[in-house]
């Protein structure tokens, strides 16, 4: 899959620093209402979408791809905001599109489309880097956010994927306990072999009165309402799962438990580490068709 051009839409600083290594290893990069930074001269500025679409033959879309449902994650500043549905209508047929994550509607209009999509968490190197970037921005927020220590506190952690198991590499020093909720029988092993306390439903009258924290990486419902109200009230919920994330955005009005919303922790804590990540996996896909 030979590609030496781009266009980057929208996103956080992370697509920055992504056109500024593409761009150094000889792509040719338009950016399109990414967040404004002191850009190379050979980096091509454009304000109009469908211009910004013909001059690429790869396109990298933002992670999340809206932050409403409606248009595009784009530079706050920029004007007009695009609707997503005029994004599909200019996206050319056929043409290679790159992404984090999608949900599965913005996946079906690209296939209807029949625009093929290289999914950058396929790659095993960027999930764990990425994964490791997502950890090391998560304890900053627990830190800030939280009115107790983390060494006395018990952490609830749902999910034992790649941010599941960097996350817990990084908290268990630094924490008294972390209990898991994991679905798969394999991973739940492999965080026993790890040092955390797998659990289940029919542990949670015991555990969840006494867990300070609960970190859901799971795009999906885990636990019921009924659930939620065993937790310590003093429990603070950090949701970094991406679209549909794991609880309510009123959690809080109706739980009364503190919950922080954090997808695209990376792009917030670590864009130059995250962009470049960004630029090298595009690279390594494209050079060896994966």
């Amino acid at each position: 899959m030979e590609l030496s051009s781009i266009t980057i839409l929208g996103g956080d600083l992370r697509h920055c620093y992504t056109a500024e290594y593409l761009h150094e290893k000889g792509w040719q990069v338009v950016c399109f209402h990414t967040p404004k930074f002191p850009h190379s001269t050979g980096i091509q500025i454009s304000d109009s979408l469908k211009l910004a679409l013909e001059y690429s033959d790869l396109i990298l879309l933002p992670t999340p791809l809206s932050k409403d449902g409606i248009h595009l994650f784009q530079m706050e500043t920029a004007f007009p905001c695009i609707p997503l549905s005029k994004l599909w209508e200019t996206i050319k047929p056929g043409c290679v599109s790159a992404a984090i994550s999608l949900q599965k509607e913005y996946l079906q209009q690209l296939t209807d489309r029949n625009c093929p999509l290289l999914s950058l968490t396929q790659s095993l190197d960027f999930a764990t880097e990425n994964a490791q970037l997502t950890a090391e921005g998560l304890l900053s927020e627990l830190i800030r956010c939280t009115p107790f220590s983390l060494s006395g506190a018990n952490i609830l952690l749902l999910g034992y994927g790649n941010c599941g198991s960097a996350i817990s590499r990084l908290l268990k020093p630094l924490c008294r306990k972390i209990y898991l909720l994991e679905q798969q029988s394999e991973k739940r092993q492999q965080a026993k072999v790890d040092g955390l306390c797998p659990i289940s439903a029919e542990n949670f009258s015991q555990v969840l009165p006494q867990c300070k924290i609960l970190i859901n990486t799971v795009p999906a419902p885990v636990l019921e309402p009924s659930s939620l109200l065993l937790l310590d009230s003093y429990c603070h919920i950090f949701d970094i799962a991406s679209a549909p994330f794991g609880f309510p955005a009123d959690i809080t009005e109706k739980c009364l438990l503190p919950y922080y919303r954090l997808p695209g922790i990376p792009g917030r804590f670590s864009p130059i580490s995250a962009g470049k990540m960004i630029g090298k996996t595009i690279e390594r896909m494209t050079e060896h068709e994966l």
